[in-house]
């Protein structure tokens, strides 16, 4: 009940919201009745069929922020819909959604979580969620770790569609991590992962 009080809340929050600028670096904007979300981000946006998508995260204070998108109409300006993305595991701090772009009919959303309060302890985590670009109904969701590393890491993706789009069918991520171990080298990433994860047997 909680859960569903503070998502009325937050989309009573972003239909008293003005026409969103779009996304460069997170830029905050203060909804104006909104009980339990006192800022809401905007990572980024993207223009799509009917619309735009705005992703981004609403926090509590500046803390524990958790991810939403959401379909701004392009003829009322206005949300048609609005989806929160849960965090994967219930361990971790808090996440964001960062980038979207359509696909063979699909919304794919970049998600970025962070694992912990302390920023000297806390890894930043990639993961791709689909949802439904008429619904907004989450389809999948998979984690997109870098390949190839062993070692505890954190990675981040910057503003601006070169981070996340589709490549010959795939989806694109490109960005930079640091080993946990050595967090003053930064190294660049780039990897494929496909639209849609693999079916469990």
């Amino acid at each position: 009940m909680t859960n569903d009080r503070s998502r009325a809340w937050l989309f009573a929050s972003l239909l008293a919201l003005p026409m969103l600028a779009h996304g460069a670096a997170a830029e905050k904007t203060e909804p104006a009745e909104s009980k339990w979300s006192k800022t809401f981000h905007v990572y980024g946006s993207t223009a799509v069929d009917g619309g735009e998508c705005v992703a981004g995260d609403a926090t509590k204070e500046g803390m524990d922020g958790r991810a939403y998108v959401y379909l701004k109409d392009s003829k009322t300006r206005q949300p048609r819909w609005m989806t929160a993305i849960p965090l994967a595991d219930a361990d971790m701090y808090q996440n964001r959604a960062t980038h979207c772009f359509t696909m063979g009919g699909s919304l794919f959303v970049l998600v970025q979580t962070d694992t912990n309060q302390a920023t000297s302890l806390s890894q930043t985590l990639l993961s791709v969620t689909e949802l439904s670009p008429l619904t907004g109904k989450i389809i999948s969701s998979q984690d997109a770790d870098i390949p190839g590393i062993d070692d505890a890491y954190s990675a981040w993706v910057d503003k601006g569609s070169k981070g996340f789009h589709e490549e010959g069918g795939q989806i694109r991520i490109a960005g930079q991590y640091f080993l946990m171990e050595n967090s003053e080298k930064r190294m660049p990433f780039t990897f494929t992962v496909a639209a849609h994860p693999a079916k469990k047997p």
